[in-house]
């Protein structure tokens, strides 16, 4: 072979090899790269593999909060899941309105006293945050066996004979305003007021009287309150607008008349007393509620009893309503004794009612009490 054509060879071995190069490279660019909004996979198949397949979008997953609130369901802190809450009394008369940080109350309690009126007990897990609180009357004993049934630490103001009897034997961690630091007298509430509705404490003095008793500050009992992981829609009749008459059926004047009308925006029931808005008056905010209880009991005036003290029998069993997003149904309670927490079922009295997450109102009301919902 001449070197000429040597040459000639190895030049068009070049120029193929070259070419081959070429076209390999401009191959791969064509299936190799994808847009980015290619749903082919690498068999051209147009089915989307495993690891690209989208994730359920997020508003369908229900998110299951690690640490929840006993008084509510709804989702805390973890640092407060086992606080022990504290138990207010505050006083309900017509006089003393508005009340102040009661919007904050996890659970709100309305028992009529004597006199036709009631009295609320307000629940707290969240104290050590609450303002300007109040304003604090003084003890029924019925009352104490709610507080209790929380596990909670009775923040009163005086008592009842009964009340004071009841606080005596069980060694009930309280907070007495007749005999503690750091409650006070609000001078603006003085100046429309008398006297015996300004007494006012504040979280920070109820913490300060916490660590001055020495009480236990983490809860050792669970809530008797069941709640649901989400709401949950119940079979019921409507209840858009529920009203509760608390002394007619004890034949006195009916002074106390509750009522909660259903707001389709919030889910919550709006609380009105005395024929106006029940409002905070540290907030200027109606009290709210996710859920809505009516219990019955046998209640009566106390024999003898010069000021007209009730006897309120919260043991064996009995009827009840339960009220959420705008439907109720019927309930039943049961509890053992006084020092036991009381449990509430469904209808069927054997299935542990569960409650949707959210702020509740009780109300323990006199057997034969005709609660209207419509």
């Amino acid at each position: 072979m001449t070197a000429k054509k040597l040459l000639s060879l190895i030049l068009a071995c070049t120029f193929a090899f070259t070419m081959l190069t070429f076209t390999g490279c401009t191959k791969k660019d064509d299936t190799d790269i994808k847009p980015a909004d290619s749903t082919s996979d690498e068999t051209g198949s147009g089915n989307k593999s495993d690891s690209d397949a989208p994730s359920a979008p997020a508003e369908n997953k229900v998110k299951t909060p690690e640490f929840v609130n006993p008084l509510t369901g709804l989702e805390c802190p973890e640092n407060m899941v086992k606080n022990r809450p504290v138990a207010i009394m505050i006083n309900n008369i017509h006089q003393a309105l508005p009340q102040e940080g009661i919007a904050k109350a996890d659970i709100i309690y309305e028992i009529l006293e004597e006199g036709g009126i009631t009295r609320l007990m307000a629940l707290y897990l969240d104290y050590a945050s609450l303002g300007e609180t109040g304003s604090i009357r003084s003890s029924r004993d019925y009352f104490i066996d709610l507080s209790d049934a929380h596990d909670a630490i009775y923040v009163h103001c005086g008592g009842s004979t009964y009340a004071k009897n009841v606080l005596a034997a069980r060694k009930t961690n309280d907070i007495d305003g007749m005999f503690m630091g750091n409650f006070y007298r609000s001078k603006e509430r003085a100046k429309t007021m008398a006297t015996e509705h300004t007494l006012m404490i504040t979280g920070e003095g109820i913490a300060k009287n916490i660590q001055t008793k020495g009480y236990r500050t983490t809860s050792e009992a669970s809530s008797p309150l069941k709640f649901e992981t989400e709401d949950k829609t119940i079979t019921g009749n409507a209840a858009s607008y529920i009203e509760i008459p608390f002394s007619l059926a004890l034949k006195t004047k009916p002074y106390a008349l509750s009522t909660l009308s259903y707001d389709q925006n919030t889910k919550t029931y709006l609380n009105g007393q005395y024929d106006e808005k029940h409002i905070d008056g540290l907030t200027g905010e109606q009290l709210a509620f996710k859920n809505v209880i009516t219990l019955e009991c046998e209640q009566h005036v106390i024999a003898g009893d010069a000021l007209g003290c009730l006897a309120v029998n919260f043991t064996g069993s009995g009827k009840g309503l339960y009220a959420t997003d705008g439907a109720v149904k019927e309930i039943v309670w049961k509890k053992a004794s006084r020092t036991e927490q009381y449990t509430l079922y469904e209808k069927d009295g054997s299935t542990e009612l569960k409650l949707n997450p959210g702020k509740s109102y009780i109300a323990i009301v006199p057997t034969g009490t005709t609660v209207t919902c419509k």
